[in-house]
C-alpha cells in the first residue's frame, strides 16, 4: 500500500464530529473526545463517575479529568453524547485505551 494514500493516526486535536447545542451553536468534538467516548462507553459502560474517577490515576491525569469533565457536563447540558458507531469504536478501541492509559491529552494536528 502507498504510504501517500494512507492518512497519518491523529494526534487528537483533530476534528473527529460537528454536534450542535441546543441554540444550535457547534460544538466541536476532537479525537480525544471519541478516545474518552470510547473508553467511557466500551470499558465503563457509560458510567461517567467511574470513568472520571480512572482519569484521576492514568498518565496526564489533570488534562484527562478536565476532558472527562467537559464531557460529561457536555452530556448534561445536551440530554446525551452522539453515540460512536461500532465501526469506529472497534477501529479505534485499541487506540484509545493506550491513549487513555498511557499517552497526554494532545491538542496536535495531522490534518
Amino acid at each position: 500500500m502507498d504510504s501517500k494514500l494512507t492518512l497519518p493516526r491523529p494526534l487528537g486535536g483533530e476534528t473527529y464530529q460537528q454536534i450542535k447545542d441546543r441554540d444550535g451553536n457547534p460544538i466541536t468534538l476532537t479525537y480525544n473526545d471519541l478516545w474518552m467516548l470510547i473508553v467511557c462507553q466500551e470499558t465503563m459502560d457509560g458510567d461517567w463517575i467511574r470513568l472520571r474517577e480512572a482519569a484521576t490515576m492514568v498518565a496526564d491525569a489533570t488534562h484527562k479529568r478536565e476532558l472527562a469533565d467537559r464531557l460529561w457536563k457536555l452530556e448534561q447540558a445536551l440530554g446525551g453524547l452522539p453515540e460512536v458507531p461500532g465501526p469506529i469504536a472497534r477501529l479505534h478501541l485499541h487506540r484509545a485505551h493506550v491513549w487513555f492509559n498511557q499517552r497526554p491529552v494532545s491538542t496536535g494536528r495531522n490534518w
